[in-house]
């Protein structure tokens, strides 16, 4: 819309002011004069110079979302003598957020970069003092992949929690790459978003071979009709000999290679009879989804099975 054309001309401003301090916020009598007033400002693209009305005008759209789009007759006091100019948004109101960029390195023999928030929105800063509400990848990396909480980075989304996103190389040699993304501020009536920045990842060489763990086996006891959850513990500390890795990588998960058809009790993996080659995670089994249920039975049992580890470093499995 033209400038001649976003603009009202009202005989006085002060007029104006006065009548809606009069009558309080949205009185039903005055409507069409804040209606008039908040459709000026929804076509001029701009906040209205009497910043005073917001909540009057918040009241309105609350009641009303599609008010800026109704045609209102222009009031009979109303002449074409003085006009009130446009003020662009951020003159008054809220402004766009800065967002500078940064950059991580992905060190050997790492596979996966996981992001602090202090990675991506360390650089954000907003008018208001408020932090982000979250941010938008614009560009992917050539090289490597982007994940949020386990998925493929969707561009365009907004994402709000930056600990959830990982950065995973593709090859084992040293390379550089970037991707760029922007951020939103936290306002609640016009949020509104930063430029665009790029994050620089350094993917360093793998040197050396991640190597793989090593432990030892386990015997557990239980009693008659006895349940018994297993735990990583189970895996590593219990284990006789301990589990052990060179680059002190923590257990990633298990894999049962064979259940004993001898056994009398019952082996469940999420209350389902556990079967080979069933991978079983450390954070499943600290939650108790790997158990055994002893049998019924008078005399001494023996049941069994047999598993591998893998370290969350070589991801190699081991028996």
């Amino acid at each position: 819309m033209e400038n001649k054309d976003a603009r009202i001309f009202i005989t006085s401003v002060n007029k104006i002011t006065a009548r809606l301090e009069h009558y309080g916020e949205a009185n039903t009598d005055e409507i069409h004069l804040l209606k008039l007033i908040y459709k000026y400002s929804c076509y001029a693209q701009t906040y209205a110079t009497l910043q005073r009305l917001d909540k009057m005008v918040a009241q309105l759209q609350r009641e009303n979302p599609f008010i800026c789009l109704e045609k209102q007759a222009v009031p009979s006091y109303i002449d074409s003598t003085i006009t009130i100019p446009e003020i662009p948004i951020g003159t008054n109101g809220n402004e766009a957020p800065v967002l500078t960029g940064g950059s991580v390195t992905l060190t050997d023999p790492n596979t996966v970069y996981t992001f602090s928030y202090a990675d991506l929105l360390s650089g954000f800063t907003d008018d208001s003092g408020q932090p982000a509400s979250g941010f938008v990848i614009k560009v992917l990396p050539v090289q490597g992949t982007l994940k949020y909480n386990g998925s493929l980075v969707s561009l365009g989304t907004l994402y709000p929690d930056p600990t959830l996103l990982t950065y995973t190389r593709d090859v084992d040699t040293g390379y550089s790459v970037s991707f760029n993304y922007s951020a939103y501020d936290s306002d609640s009536q016009l949020p509104l978003e930063s430029n665009v920045v790029s994050m620089n990842i350094t993917v360093e060489a793998i040197t050396l071979a991640n190597e793989p763990a090593t432990v030892g086996d386990r015997a557990q006891y239980a009693g008659n009709r006895v349940t018994t959850v297993f735990t990583v513990a189970d895996f590593t500390t219990e284990a006789i000999a301990p589990y052990f890795d060179p680059e002190a990588n923590d257990l990633d998960a298990i894999r049962i290679d064979e259940v004993s058809t001898a056994n009398v009790g019952t082996y469940y993996y999420l209350g389902v009879e556990v079967v080979e080659g069933q991978i079983i995670t450390a954070a499943e089994l600290n939650s108790g989804a790997f158990y055994h249920t002893a049998p019924d039975a008078n005399g001494i049992t023996t049941d069994s099975f047999n598993a591998s580890v893998r370290d969350t470093g070589s991801m190699i499995w081991v028996q």
